[in-house]
């Protein structure tokens, strides 16, 4: 039976001189705080082997509720707007249910 706990995985480009910055407020305002958060499971965040400026963020939830819970959270968008200034075009952001296996 797969696992149906949903999964979110948005890219960002960033711009070259904002690497290192982007990675240290991604870590700061995003990952940190979501992992304290109820219902979250994973927050990682990947960066791409062959362009340094790619990154994805990958994350698990325990439900849709959770989820929806995180994603309403002020502190949220404001770490997103924070991170605005630093991209090189507009995340994406996708949301998955895996249809085999899912661990």
């Amino acid at each position: 039976m797969p696992d149906t706990r949903p999964r979110i995985i948005a890219h960002f480009a960033v711009k070259p001189e904002h690497s290192a910055d982007f990675m240290k407020a991604i870590q700061e305002t995003l990952i940190a705080p979501a992992l304290k958060e109820p219902g979250c499971i994973q927050y990682d965040l990947w960066q791409d082997a062959a362009d340094p400026t790619r990154f994805a963020m990958v994350e698990v939830w325990e439900s849709d509720e959770a989820l929806e819970t995180h994603l309403a959270l002020p502190s949220l968008q404001k770490a997103v707007g924070g991170l605005m200034p630093m991209a090189a075009e507009r995340p994406k952001v996708q949301r998955f249910r895996a249809l085999v296996g899912g661990a």
